[in-house]
């Protein structure tokens, strides 16, 4: 039996299906916002080790057996490479930290907002 998972409780190589039933690829990473508790999709590695977004729009369901999105499989070979962007937020920054700033999110572990 499948039970229902929030995005946050999706694991790491759960498998992805497509809109018929059949495998895709793993999950390679959720893509969210923590502090905003925003779904924004997920990143997928494909059998040919090409990585793709799903966005948060084509996935049907997150269950404890895996990701079933609502594309085909054509659909999913056929979206873009996934590439990571560089994400920033407003935090103190300059000598003795008076001032703010944007802050890369990789190089603090100050959370965003």
């Amino acid at each position: 039996m499948t039970d229902p998972v929030g995005w946050r409780g999706v694991r790491y190589g759960s498998p992805v299906f497509a809109a018929d039933g059949s495998r895709v690829g793993t999950v390679h990473e959720i893509l969210g916002s923590d502090s905003e508790d925003i779904f924004h999709g997920v990143r997928v590695q494909l059998s040919a080790r090409r990585d793709v977004m799903v966005s948060s729009d084509d996935v049907s369901s997150l269950t404890t057996d895996g990701v079933a999105t609502s594309l085909s499989r054509t659909e999913i070979d056929g979206l873009p490479t996934y590439s990571d962007e560089a994400t920033y937020h407003l935090a103190s920054v300059g000598w003795l930290r008076r001032h703010l700033g944007w802050r890369r999110d990789s190089e603090s572990d100050e959370e965003a907002g």
